[in-house]
């Protein structure tokens, strides 16, 4: 016969087995919850290394964390090739010469302008006995010239017997005064066309304008390709056309091929067949 008292030691034996199970059970998902979260710390202390060193590993879980599936599928950036360029060597150009006087051994100057003139000291006695007719020789500064030497040559071309003065009412006699009747220059070509204006001599031939003479560096130095190297001979032809403007005559031609040309031809320009010659003296036969 069941009492009441047994009946309620029943019932609490009844509730504590319940109990134990729900224990139990809640123990079994304790341990699994325990398990699952190690494992996605190891999972997220392999992804991350530096996750040992956070102060709160509870973050890591949060919204602020970045999730393992993020990191494990950032994308991977390819470094850009960039290709090699392709260098290009262009030959320099010369520098734009800066020295007016150039040092020994080089080209001589006779392009380089300094605008300057100076006169060249000294005097030489006419040879004529005619009317005088003094001249001084100026060069500009800077050109690879002996002013004596160039003023000598001068001198020697026109008190020469196949000159002017034998044919011409004048003798030459040089000075060094500003006072002179006449002024032979020898210019650089950019000095030159300065000096020969209005007239225009384009940086190769020389010209007479009132009382100037002015001789082309460029030409007294090298002459034309007609003359075959004969420099000196060429200079002559310079001086006594030059001066023959100065003097009143004008521009001849070459009359007849292989005789020699008129001083006043402009030799210079070429010989038309005739052949060069420097003095006023000598005419075609």
């Amino acid at each position: 016969m069941t009492t009441g008292r047994d009946r309620q030691r029943a019932g609490t034996r009844a509730r504590r087995a319940k109990a134990g199970r729900h224990s139990r059970r809640k123990s079994y998902k304790a341990q699994w919850l325990s398990v699952t979260a190690l494992a996605v710390l190891g999972t997220v202390m392999v992804v991350h290394p530096d996750a040992t060193q956070q102060s709160n590993l509870a973050a890591q879980f949060s919204g602020n964390a970045v999730a393992v599936k993020d990191v494990a599928q950032a994308p991977v950036v390819e470094p850009t090739q960039v290709p090699t360029p392709t260098a290009t060597f262009n030959t320099p150009l010369r520098p734009a010469p800066t020295l007016t006087r150039q040092p020994k051994g080089s080209k001589p100057n006779v392009t380089v302008s300094t605008g300057r003139l100076e006169v060249v000291a000294g005097s030489a006695k006419a040879t004529g006995v005619r009317d005088k007719l003094t001249y001084r020789v100026e060069i500009e500064d800077g050109l690879s010239f002996n002013g004596a030497v160039v003023a000598a040559a001068i001198h020697k071309t026109l008190t020469d017997a196949r000159g002017w003065q034998a044919i011409h009412p004048a003798s030459f006699e040089r000075t060094d005064k500003p006072d002179a009747d006449l002024r032979v220059i020898l210019a650089t070509p950019t000095l030159t066309d300065k000096l020969c204006l209005p007239l225009d001599t384009g940086g190769e031939v020389s010209c007479r304008v009132d009382d100037r003479v002015v001789l082309n560096a460029k030409r007294w130095m090298y002459a034309v390709p007609a003359y075959a190297g004969k420099v000196d001979l060429y200079r002559s032809y310079l001086v006594n056309h030059e001066v023959g403007h100065f003097l009143g005559h004008g521009h001849s031609t070459c009359d007849k091929a292989k005789t020699p040309a008129p001083v006043m031809m402009q030799q210079t320009k070429g010989l038309g067949g005739c052949l060069p010659n420097a003095w006023p003296t000598i005419k075609a036969t």
